[in-house]
């Protein structure tokens, strides 16, 4: 499939080649013509030569893939940020490079956000909306957001996809997949970092983040799993006027967390409001398994009635209920300090790729964590340990989903600006006050009685499958023809041993007959001698030593 799939991309690349040439062309100025040349790449324009400006030798190769893909655009950045939350896939200075990465462009003119608006909903604009603002409140490589108001004077914010933006994602996502095959293929050092899955990965993220449809409905879950929360609010979606390429939301009046001079003028308990927002991101991960996957501070409000909002929801985490006992155990692992038990969560929660010693990855584990044990919980960096325990794990053959990282990423974030608003902070502590709510989230009656429904209902299945099946296994073990096999790991080398050992036995057995002929015919022949042996005895002796010869090359040789 990947093959038919590779071949497909180049076809599609060659049609693109203004394009592949414009990367070649970036790739080239930033010190990547060797490797473009190392895959070929460069090779599928004909008669493309590199122009090198020398600029290599005074950056690191991490940072000149950073400004390539800076200079590329949207698709390019997008990855570049997805791999920075993936320090289990890339080498870590690479991933930390990536975070450099901006999401600032130019704003659209507003003559083609009008037609983006009236092309989705095939009416003129004012007819959508009473007022709109044609200078845009914050642009991205995706899209970009106004300010506006509903025909009933509602005053809103709508975010408008960038045009033509889904035809050139397609089209650098199409030459990713083949500049990832040709990495696989061409360049060994990288084949490990699985280039190709990477770029699978990320175009499924991107699909999501694409589609408007999805990022509302996300919202709407995650606000109504809040109803019983007042203080944190979420945006309400107009559907109404929200399509796949335009989501309108409901404006928050407030400060962005990210306005620090501002918020030092307010009056605002900005502890208190931290304490509630670790406590919603608690519960979005270990409760209610949708989260926020992008919780920075230029994502949270702080409301003028003193509430948390939180915008931005076009990069959401799901995780399914075991995921989120196992991740709940490894915080509650973290306030108690049992790191053993540590271990053993992430040997539940991972995702193994072949045989894991879990001796040899407990060993490490605890090497890693060692320097912690004894500080007080607000000095460990917990979002750092975490990030360290998965490279690891990654390292034992254990990978991590992207959702779990995406919260690892969420806790290094909070982490840090809940420290540079308070440098007591102390998330573990957060989390050991967050633990009551998730015993009772875990141990409700409603789950309870839902977990026992689904217990009954497998005892009942096997119960009725159960005769049936052992009456077909009692059949197929009297049946003449039943044939077990058993594996045993590394039989080859066993048989290939006693292979070697029957050969050599032989060996050793004709040399033995030989130099016992030799030596009769010399002990009783008469007649022909040379050097005072008869003939057909040393032809004996001479045969003799080299089955001898033959022997020890046959013993020693690998």
């Amino acid at each position: 499939m990947r093959i038919l799939r590779f071949g497909s991309q180049i076809g599609q690349t060659v049609k693109n080649v203004a394009r592949l040439k414009t990367i070649l062309v970036v790739m080239g100025k930033h010190g990547l013509a060797e490797w473009a040349s190392r895959t070929r790449l460069d090779r599928l324009i004909p008669g493309f030569k590199f122009k090198r400006e020398g600029k290599e030798g005074r950056l690191t190769l991490p940072e000149r893939i950073r400004l390539t893909f800076e200079e590329l655009g949207p698709t390019f950045v997008k990855l570049g940020q997805l791999l920075s939350t993936r320090p289990d896939l890339i080498p870590e200075e690479y991933a930390e490079e990536f975070k450099k990465l901006q999401d600032h462009v130019p704003p659209v003119p507003f003559d083609m956000v009008k037609r983006v608006i009236e092309s989705e909903f095939g009416r003129p604009l004012p007819e959508i909306f009473k007022t709109f603002n044609d200078h845009p409140l914050a642009a991205a490589s995706i899209a970009q957001v106004h300010e506006a108001s509903l025909p009933d004077g509602t005053e809103v914010v709508v975010k408008v996809q960038r045009p033509g933006i889904d035809k050139l994602i397609d089209t650098d996502v199409s030459i990713l997949f083949v500049i990832a095959g040709l990495f696989e293929k061409y360049i060994e050092e990288v084949r490990v970092f699985n280039p190709t899955g990477i770029v699978e990965e990320f175009f499924k993220t991107l699909k999501k983040e694409l589609d408007f449809i999805v990022e509302a409905g996300n919202m709407t879950r995650i606000r109504k799993n809040f109803e019983d929360r007042p203080h944190v609010i979420i945006p309400k979606v107009f559907r109404e006027v929200s399509t796949a390429k335009v989501l309108t939301l409901e404006k928050l009046h407030g400060i962005r967390l990210s306005d620090h001079a501002t918020l030092e003028k307010s009056n605002i308990d900005i502890r208190q409001l931290t304490h509630q927002g670790v406590q919603a991101f608690y519960k979005m991960v270990l409760v209610d398994g949708i989260f926020h996957g992008d919780l920075h501070a230029g994502n949270i409000f702080i409301l003028e009635d003193g509430k948390i909002g939180l915008v931005d929801f076009g990069i959401v985490g799901r995780l399914n209920q075991k995921v989120r006992d196992a991740l709940g155990n490894m915080f509650l692992a973290l306030v108690s300090e049992d790191f053993d038990a540590l271990v053993y969560e992430y040997l539940e929660i991972g995702i193994p790729s072949g045989k894991i010693d879990v001796d040899h990855f407990a060993k490490q584990v605890r090497e890693l964590v060692e320097p912690y044990f004894g500080l007080p919980l607000k000095d460990v960096n917990v979002g750092r340990m975490l990030l360290d325990l998965t490279i690891l794990a990654s390292q034992h053959g254990l990978r991590m989903s992207q959702d779990l990282m995406l919260v690892c990423k969420a806790i290094v974030t909070i982490e840090g600006m809940g420290r540079s608003i308070d440098p007591d902070f102390d998330i573990v502590k957060e989390m050991s006050e967050f633990a009551k709510v998730l015993l009772e989230a875990r141990y409700n009656m409603e789950r309870l009685s839902k977990e026992l429904f689904y217990l009954l209902r497998d005892v009942t299945n096997l119960v009725q499958h159960a005769p049936r099946q052992l009456r077909l296994i009692l059949k197929k073990l009297s049946s003449d023809e039943w044939v077990t096999r058993v594996k045993i790991e590394d039989i080859g080398h066993l048989e290939r041993a006693m292979m070697k050992g029957r050969q050599l036995l032989s060996l050793s057995v004709i040399t033995a007959c030989v130099i016992i002929s030799a030596s009769l015919l010399i002990i009783f022949q008469k007649g022909f001698l040379v050097l005072g042996i008869p003939i057909l005895g040393l032809l004996g002796l001479l045969l003799s030593s080299i089955l001898i010869f033959l022997y020890f090359v046959s013993y020693f040789r690998k």
